[in-house]
């Protein structure tokens, strides 16, 4: 069977993260909740000619985070986040752009806004150290996978505002993370969280159907407590 509808192949992966959950959960050997709350940074990059980075967009994510230990030192790290992703792309030479009342033609020299929501459910490894008095230091990298729920755009010249553009943004895509930070301990299991993390998304965020792309590059705070 071919998984070639994007909610398939979108509840294609779901369904395999489920079973790796499931899977980790059984071995681990304890199992603790964190509510986070990140906010970012990010801008775009394209691998066309004529199209380029003219800038970075504020954002925000909030979510929770859940880690299963297999020893007191290194964890499986799996959660879900709601948040906004962004960034500016200057056309050197115009180019067509869908919007979601049909195409329109960009002016040369335009630089387009992007403003886009994604659900996040990244999948890692944790690695901890030893609680140093009230603070302990942990890493994390790993990869996550991204489901498009809301996508507008803003044009610098003012031709378009919070305009549709869901047929331009790929539903599914998928980045790399890389961070680091520390828990500081309020007694008990009960920390707060304090992180900087890295994540790039190496899919394109555009479809296939338009003549330029865009990968996008984001630094997220990350604050939280741990339950």
């Amino acid at each position: 069977m071919k998984f070639n509808n994007p909610f398939l192949r979108t509840v294609r992966y779901i369904l395999i993260l489920l079973l790796l959950v499931i899977s980790i959960k059984a071995g681990a050997q304890g199992v603790r909740f964190s509510v986070i709350a990140e906010p970012q940074l990010s801008w775009l990059k394209s691998n066309t000619p004529g199209v380029s980075n003219n800038g970075v967009v504020a954002g925000f994510n909030a979510g929770m985070k859940s880690e299963f230990f297999f020893n007191p030192t290194y964890a499986f790290s799996t959660g879900v986040t709601i948040g906004h992703l962004g960034g500016k792309l200057q056309f050197e030479e115009g180019m067509e752009i869908r919007f979601d009342h049909g195409t329109d033609f960009l002016e040369p020299g335009s630089t387009v806004k992007y403003n886009l929501r994604y659900v996040t459910i990244p999948v890692g490894m944790e690695f901890i150290s030893r609680e140093i008095g009230y603070t302990t230091i942990y890493s994390n990298l790993g990869f996550g996978t991204h489901f498009n729920i809301s996508a507008t755009a803003d044009d610098s010249r003012s031709e378009f505002k919070d305009a549709g553009i869901k047929d331009e943004i790929n539903l599914f895509g998928m980045s790399y993370h890389i961070g680091a930070g520390i828990y500081y301990s309020l007694g008990g299991q009960t920390a707060l969280i304090g992180g900087v993390i890295y994540r790039h998304h190496f899919m394109d965020l555009i479809t296939s159907k338009s003549d330029y792309n865009a990968l996008s590059h984001s630094i997220f705070l990350r604050t939280g407590i741990l339950f």
